[in-house]
């Protein structure tokens, strides 16, 4: 499997970090129209695809599941058992006959307690692949993925999201754009970034929004339930008055 894997998606790396992965890597293949995981369930593998085409899925509050992107060979998904996640934040579906490989993201974030050198360029090159459904989820990773590793390395230098250039508050920003693009398709209404205050984000809601009697569904749940499920340290979402 580490010729599988090194031809795949770590074809430069070194032999010793190869043989490190090895024990923890499980082939996995699948039928057209199988369900990989669904969107809440326990987050337990992250996948590398090798073959076939995968379907993102999100499926925000009160609205129906929406395509994010199309998932191609050499791509990651599964992303959230990387980081720590509970749940998927996102389903995958089988668009064609696949073959990926997969691993435990528990064992995977143990090596890199272990091995914090060799965690950090697996974690790299995790974090280079994971599906482009949003430019600014993979800077998050990262950042995320860099700090783990960096509980080992006393004295380490500043995070590698320091110097990536997308702050919390971009990050927020992106999201509420996605999320405004689909509220005004569906319902026509919008949702505009105000600010983020410590753990408090405000936004303005707008269009077929104001003055509807489900306002405050679409604020706490929609709204409020989308951006913790990719931002859990938001404790607090609130319309501008």
């Amino acid at each position: 499997m580490l010729q599988e894997l090194r031809s795949a998606f770590f074809e430069d790396l070194d032999d010793k970090v190869l043989r490190l992965l090895d024990p923890l890597l499980e082939n996995y293949i699948c039928p057209a129209g199988t369900v990989i995981f669904e969107q809440g369930e326990p987050a337990t593998h992250v996948y590398i695809l090798l073959s076939g085409t995968v379907t993102l899925r999100y499926k925000p509050y009160d609205g129906p599941p929406i395509t994010l992107t199309q998932i191609q060979p050499g791509s990651v998904f599964g992303w959230s058992a990387v980081i720590g996640n509970l749940t998927y934040t996102s389903g995958t579906v089988a668009k064609e006959d696949i073959e990926a490989i997969r691993i435990r993201g528990v064992e995977l974030r143990r090596l890199a307690m272990r091995y914090p050198k060799a965690g950090r360029v697996i974690f790299d090159r995790l974090a280079r692949r994971v599906s482009s459904r949003w430019q600014d989820a993979t800077l998050q990773v990262r950042a995320i993925l860099e700090e783990a590793v960096s509980t080992r390395e006393k004295g380490a230098k500043a995070m590698i999201n320091n110097n990536n250039g997308y702050s919390k508050e971009q990050q927020l920003r992106s999201l509420i754009e996605s999320l405004s693009a689909y509220v005004e398709q569906f319902h026509g209404g919008s949702v505009e970034f105000v600010s983020l205050e410590g753990n408090r984000l405000t936004v303005r809601l707008g269009g077929a929004c104001l003055g509807c009697p489900l306002l405050p569904s679409t604020l706490h749940g929609w709204v409020a339930g989308t951006v913790r499920q990719f931002f859990p340290d938001v404790e607090v979402v609130a319309a501008e008055v």
